[in-house]
């Protein structure tokens, strides 16, 4: 008889390290700002948002892998982490006890050994874990095509003491590329992999299994494979029943950025059978071409499996109970080159498809990014996603829930944490009435990351309203409401690179490359102020500096000072030095201006050594905003 894989867990880590405290509800930390809730008794519940006390690399990004789990109370979470070697990373695994505590450990060939390093590969390289029903953590880290790259804990749910176990595995001969895994309720552990299969024109998918009883890893099924074809793993669930729920899209052999025929199929492993979502049974191995409802998104107008445009990328599902809710994915339409977000549910006699984010229909620069979650209980869904925005020379990106009550009913829109520099990478699970959240950001191309853990309670009952996308993404392009009194004003600079670069532009509202005030080389000191004719209460100035087409945090403005003019006397608000932000803010305090100006004693970290200005803000006080508008006639 399998064990309960709960209860194994509870009593073998209860016994392991006791900063682990497993076992023991974690304590909620909240954001400032976060969203309060009522709980189905009328409690105050309010979201978690807080950063791990990690360092992270910027090779930590993809959007297909698994690098969290939760059981009994703590939560696991895999990274790249940052290698004394160029272009290489470390594996890390942190935990989070009940009690709050962060536990960081390394993958190591050997105990006691050095920690084990890997080849960056943005979007690929990335690890996937499961903690199994005996508390051993699993991990699958770097394989890119690539043989067997597995480790595992000497003690359960201890992260410091993951070792390597690549022998343990099955066909090691094999080409393993996107490692996906799941845990059954019998404390299995499972993984689903695209092998490549070269010499016989495919890449086939195939799921493998971790006996709790053996503790024997074994190739469990060839869920699907076709010549020409190359199989690409989006998801893998397990249900209360111990059927496996597999998501997977199809790609051109050998492989394609853009994807297509998205498909799900569950597998029996009590008698090896695969069925449709209608439960009627399939013969494996699964190809596209095999009858039944398996294909949620099929070929549409002008798309075949070579097609750049339309496409799939990225697809993850939602069980509520044993029961397919749902499957989130993006899809990017013919000649279009912004990914949308999209939701598909079968109603009993077909494939529903709704749009939630059009990327196109919110503006120029804006895009979803390649990771995406879904999850639901209770007849609740959610869909977890990221919009970004590119403006003024920087990337922003903002995590977005999207939720609805019940089938049929509107979706509502809310932000998850704040927004940030960089495109993030996110993963969710549901535990015990909360969404645990892993959301990943590299601050930019050149620097580290961050790695930050979320708590989002599922009770909703006093929980209304919402935003709207619009309003996010004018957030992330810093379109806060207030005047911008310094819009048009008279502009007076120390120097301009070239008559094309003049400081009118730093006042004209556009934020584009094309539209900057750029100082002459040899400027070491350079200025610019913006005068304006009525005297204004201000909130607060930003500056928005650098360049789009380089490193954004060598092309901003270094050290420099912000002054404002009131009452003929210049008062300095905000000094600024080593800066590597493309935006900054110096708060005002209702100060009545009618002028703002830059000091500027480092203009960049660039080797031309110039100020890049592609915008000076100065936003009127809610006060003066209020004056203004009883002014207007009516």
């Amino acid at each position: 008889m399998r064990r309960s894989s709960s209860n194994t867990v509870r009593a073998l880590a209860a016994a392991a390290l006791t900063v682990l405290a497993l076992g023991v509800t974690a304590p909620a930390v909240a954001a400032p700002g976060g969203p309060v809730r009522g709980d189905a008794g009328g409690n105050a519940v309010t979201d978690t948002v807080e950063t791990v006390p990690v360092t992270v690399d910027t090779s930590n990004q993809a959007g297909w892998w698994r690098p969290l789990d939760v059981v009994d109370g703590v939560s696991y979470f895999a990274f790249n982490a940052p290698a004394s070697t160029a272009s290489k990373h470390e594996v890390h695994l942190a935990s989070r006890g009940a009690d709050g505590t962060w536990t960081e450990g390394c993958l190591r060939s050997t105990a006691g050994g050095a920690c084990v390093t890997f080849t960056d590969d943005n979007g690929h390289n990335q690890p996937s874990i499961v903690v199994d029903g005996d508390g051993v953590i699993h991990a699958f880290v770097s394989m890119h095509n690539e043989q067997w790259n597995v480790f595992r804990s000497s003690v359960p749910g201890d992260v410091t003491s993951l070792v390597e176990a690549t022998s343990s595995m099955p066909d090691l001969d094999a080409a393993i590329t996107y490692p996906v895994t799941a845990r059954g309720p019998d404390g299995d552990a499972w993984v689903l992999v695209r092998v490549g299969t070269d010499a016989q024109g495919r890449r086939e998918g195939r799921l493998y299994r971790y006996d709790l009883d053996t503790g024997v890893w074994e190739r469990e099924a060839v869920v699907a494979a076709a010549t020409g074809y190359s199989f690409y793993p989006d998801d893998l669930e397990v249900d209360a029943d111990g059927r496996v729920h597999v998501l997977w899209e199809w790609g051109p052999f050998p492989a394609d950025p853009a994807r297509h025929l998205g498909s799900y199929a569950t597998y029996d492993p009590s008698d090896g059978s695969f069925a449709d979502v209608t439960g009627t049974a399939l013969t494996g191995p699964i190809t596209p071409t095999t009858p039944g409802s398996v294909v949620w998104r099929p070929f549409g107008a002008g798309e075949a499996i070579g097609s750049y445009t339309p496409a799939l990328q990225t697809a993850k599902l939602a069980l509520d109970g044993t029961a397919l809710a749902g499957i989130v994915y993006r899809f990017v339409g013919a000649d279009e080159t912004a990914y949308d977000v999209r939701y598909t549910s079968w109603d009993g006699g077909a494939w529903n498809d709704e749009s939630l984010i059009d990327a196109s229909a919110l503006g120029s620069g804006v895009s979803t990014v390649a990771a995406i979650d879904a999850t639901s209980a209770g007849g609740v869904d959610r869909v977890y996603a990221v919009l970004a925005v590119q403006v003024c020379g920087e990337n922003r990106s903002q995590v977005v829930r999207l939720e609805r009550e019940t089938v049929g009913t509107p979706w509502t829109a809310r932000t998850v944490g704040t927004d940030r520099l960089g495109q993030q990478r996110l993963r969710a699970e549901t535990v015990d009435g909360t969404d645990v959240l892993y959301l990943s950001a590299p601050l930019s191309e050149t620097t580290r990351g961050t790695v930050r853990y979320a708590a989002i309670p599922r009770a909703a009952s006093a929980e209304t309203g919402g935003t709207s996308l619009q309003d996010i993404v004018s957030g992330l392009r810093g379109e806060a409401s207030g005047t911008n009194v310094a819009f048009g004003a008279t502009v007076s600079v120390s120097s301009s690179l070239r008559a094309d670069t003049g400081g009118a532009l730093a006042v004209d509202g556009v934020c584009t490359d094309a539209s900057r005030w750029i100082s002459a080389v040899g400027d070491t000191a350079p200025t610019i102020t913006a005068a304006w004719q009525a005297p204004t209460a201000l909130a607060e100035v930003r500056v928005k500096s650098g360049y789009a087409g380089g490193v954004s945090t060598d092309s901003v403005l270094r050290d420099f000072t912000v002054e404002v003019r009131t009452g003929g006397a210049w008062v300095e608000v905000g000094r600024f030095d080593d800066n590597t932000a493309g935006t900054v803010t110096a708060t005002v305090d209702g100060l009545v201006v009618d002028a703002v100006r830059l000091l500027i004693t480092d203009p960049s970290a660039s080797a031309t050594d110039v100020a890049r200005v592609f915008e000076i803000e100065a936003i009127a006080a809610p006060a003066t905003e209020s004056a203004r508008n009883d002014d207007v006639p009516r």
